[in-house]
């Protein structure tokens, strides 16, 4: 029912009960000040109702931006974490097999019998074809083979090591601060240059140009002399970023 249907309906009441002109009047003021407190009242309750809507709805539109926004950093964090330990890790096996390539320490299966010397070279990883051929040599002729044989196996481990190494920075470094791929990649090229005289020593070793080209150990030493230095830089630029990423995630 409406206003005017109200006040039509409560006018029949009004002149069948009798009253006055100036009662129903009153009467009709008064009824007409009910119903339009509770117009309003109903109005306003509509009003807030819309309202508390709205703004339930902007703090949940602001509490998903600010929760994506949250995900966002610390998967970020995430991120840059994983990358950075997994990568100085890599750089840290890396570095320290290239630089102890410069020394050597071989078996001596000169002197090893048939059973001893094929124990220690399947113990070794020696493929049996090759076993078969050294097993064949005697003397100096099967130490220098030997010898040949295990180098090359350090210079493979330490060309897998650095390739690991750069393969990890070159798909994770997008996730580096500023500064610290260059660090790595710094570090990296001294590694390759180590390994690179690292073979050569082996391809020249006991051959007339030998003592002459790389038995100093250019590369091997600029490695301990610069390298060295900047790990122990990069070490600590890691360590300090780690730890100011957990602390700003707690």
């Amino acid at each position: 029912m409406d206003t005017k249907q109200a006040f039509a309906t409560a006018f029949q009441y009004l002149g069948f009960l009798g009253i006055t002109a100036v009662g129903f009047a009153g009467a009709a003021y008064a009824l007409f000040k009910w119903l339009g407190s509770k117009w309003l009242e109903n109005k306003f309750a509509e009003r807030l109702q819309n309202l508390k809507a709205e703004q339930d709805h902007s703090i949940r539109m602001v509490q998903s931006s600010i929760d994506r926004e949250i995900h966002r950093a610390k998967k970020l964090y995430d991120n840059e974490f994983t990358a950075l330990t997994e990568s100085w890790r890599l750089l840290r096996l890396a570095f320290d097999s290239s630089a102890a390539s410069i020394g050597s320490m071989v078996a001596d299966v000169s002197r090893m019998n048939a059973d001893e010397l094929e124990r220690h070279l399947t113990k070794r990883g020696m493929e049996e074809w090759q076993r078969r051929e050294l097993s064949q040599l005697a003397g100096q002729e099967r130490q220098h083979e030997y010898y040949i044989w295990s180098e090359w196996q350090r210079a493979i481990d330490c060309n897998n090591k650095w390739r690991e190494c750069r393969q990890q920075v070159d798909a994770t470094s997008i996730f580096f601060p500023d500064g610290f791929t260059e660090k790595f990649r710094s570090i990296l090229e001294l590694i390759i240059g180590s390994n690179v005289e690292f073979e050569y020593r082996i391809l020249e070793y006991k051959k007339h140009t030998y003592g002459q080209t790389w038995d100093s150990f250019q590369g091997t030493k600029e490695l301990e002399r610069v390298g060295r230095p900047q790990m122990a830089e990069l070490e600590r630029m890691v360590r300090a970023r780690l730890w100011s990423v957990a602390k700003d995630s707690d």
